[in-house]
């Protein structure tokens, strides 16, 4: 059953946003008669407590991982061949500039999710909560939010302002942080979160951040970093505190059943529900699962949709991973279905040519296109019923995103005990996820540190396809150019639909709003922008 975090008192007490521009006097002297006033902050566990639900909000409405960031740049990664749709994709086609969509409102979210975390965080004392264990579960969550916002601040845009106090009203005009800085502001929230938060929660408050979570977002952030030795340090101490699903119920991992399970570090939570108000930040609304468009086949997303390219299809065909495939792909494949468990050609089409005319069904759109007809199952709801019987825009979707699985942090830590030049340790644990999928182990092969690094990135290709992990990873593998660019390794441009190509020294960043700049001149746009 859906928990209360996800669905009531969101309160926005704190819905001060960090504004990179001036407003009028007038503006600013408006009496808000829906907010606690900043004296009376932080007098009551609930009020708190529903301030921290107000910290998620943004986070997980349409404006951000409700939809929005999937749009904007999950999607660029080589595995999803877009079809193009306008300035509506005009970012994951590797195509947009700075007057396109999508980058503006993720860039907002974050910061407004940051200014309710500063306001928990500075405000919260033990005068008014005494209780240092219940104290710490709240505050301990807003540090570890605020990290979680910088983390894809930093890799989404780059080099962004550091805020960290509450914003002085007669100097907005701040300036853009070094990305070290802002990694050092990411670990130091990590590691209050920590010392704060509980092991684990129950009832009601099932799915907030654990200290576990905490530590996985540190190794994580190692691990970008390049930091390797501490990356092993943070990741290592999570083995055996989380277990993977059995290889039966992989696909519970992405799915509306079994959430917050044995296999969960940190997932956010989201609910289906019929109220729906495109992006607003109201209490019980924009927490459904609007991700469903980007992820939906053609001719179920009222955009065009887009298909899987090929190569990842190989490669679980080339490892005999019909476990993870069939959870994570649906094509003509024996035994494949489609939405509510159809058979795959009845619900997707054939390859049977149509008279001529607009195309009815998903397979033909993409044989028209000169693609092969291979979508994504992830996070389309396909398991939830027919396709009439999921709504158009997701809103009945409310499978919880997972962002950090187990199996993901085995695989960061056999990562960085690789790239540590320990190539012997970092196999059994990429092992563990092999065996998961009744794969053959790679321990017993002897690799060196080369070949174990290729094995890592194609273990990861298949454990975590689609779940919003790959283009960061090209990225700080420095390999985005060669999968994405004009002579991309896979042999055919991943985004031929559209003609999209990856430029070194641009794509690896989203622009900076410009309506950001305009307001702020003091912020410098990405290169090649």
């Amino acid at each position: 059953m859906k928990n209360i975090f996800k669905s009531r008192n969101l309160a926005l007490a704190l819905s001060s946003i960090v504004l990179f521009g001036s407003c009028s006097d007038d503006v600013l002297d408006q009496e808000n008669n829906n907010a606690t006033s900043t004296e009376n902050f932080g007098t009551s566990v609930a009020q708190v407590k529903a301030a921290v639900n107000g910290a998620f909000h943004p986070i997980t409405d349409t404006f951000f991982w409700g939809r929005i960031v999937h749009t904007g740049a999950l999607l660029r990664s080589d595995e999803f061949n877009i079809f193009p749709f306008g300035s509506n994709t005009a970012m994951s086609t590797l195509q947009g500039n700075p007057g396109d969509r999508w980058a503006l409102e993720p860039f907002q979210q974050l910061y407004k999710s940051i200014a309710r975390c500063n306001n928990i965080i500075i405000n919260i004392n033990e005068e008014d909560i005494a209780d240092e264990e219940i104290r710490n579960s709240l505050v301990g969550q807003a540090y570890f939010l605020r990290a979680f916002d910088y983390w894809y601040l930093l890799n989404l845009y780059g080099s962004v302002p550091l805020i960290t106090t509450i914003p002085d009203l007669d100097n907005l005009l701040v300036d853009q942080a070094e990305p070290s800085a802002v990694w050092a502001q990411i670990i130091a929230d990590l590691e209050m979160a920590e010392g704060m938060l509980p092991d684990s929660w129950s009832g009601d408050d099932l799915g907030r951040p654990t200290a576990g979570a905490a530590t996985a977002l540190k190794g994580k952030s190692y691990l970008y970093m390049k930091e390797y030795p501490l990356a092993i340090t943070a990741l290592q101490s999570l083995v055996g505190k989380y277990s993977l699903l059995p290889g039966s119920f992989y696909g519970d991992n992405f799915s509306s059943t079994n959430e917050n399970n044995q296999e969960s570090v940190f997932e956010l939570q989201f609910l289906g529900q019929t109220t729906f108000i495109w992006g607003t930040d109201i209490p019980g609304t924009g927490t459904m699962g609007n991700y469903h468009i980007d992820y939906a086949p053609p001719v179920k997303s009222p955009d065009k949709g887009h298909v899987i390219n090929p190569w990842l299809k190989d490669l679980f065909n080339d490892n005999n991973d019909v476990i993870r495939r069939n959870e994570t792909l649906t094509y003509n494949y024996p035994g494949a279905t489609g939405y509510g468990g159809v058979d795959f050609v009845t619900d997707m089409g054939d390859e049977t040519p149509e008279p001529e005319g607009e195309p009815s069904d998903a397979v033909t759109i993409a044989i028209d296109a000169g693609v092969e007809p291979i979508f994504s199952r992830k996070y389309t709801g396909m398991e939830l019923g027919t396709r009439e019987q999921v709504d158009l825009l997701g809103t009945n979707v409310g499978n919880n995103w997972r962002i950090i699985r187990y199996a993901d942090v085995l695989l960061m830590l056999a990562e960085a005990l690789n790239e540590n030049n320990q190539p012997d340790l970092a196999g059994p644990f990429v092992d563990q996820v092999r065996l998961r999928a009744e794969l053959s182990t790679v321990s017993d092969l002897s690799l060196d540190q080369t070949a174990m690094r290729q094995a890592i990135i194609d273990e990861r290709a298949m454990e975590l396809a689609g779940e919003g992990h790959r283009f960061f990873d090209l990225v700080r593998w420095g390999l985005a150019d060669d999968y994405m660019g004009a002579t991309s390794l896979h042999g055919a441009n991943p985004k031929s639909l559209s003609g999209g190509i990856f430029q070194e020294n641009k794509h690896e960043l989203v622009w900076i709003p410009g309506s950001e700049i305009d307001a702020n001149p003091n912020l410098k746009q990405n290169p090649g922008y």
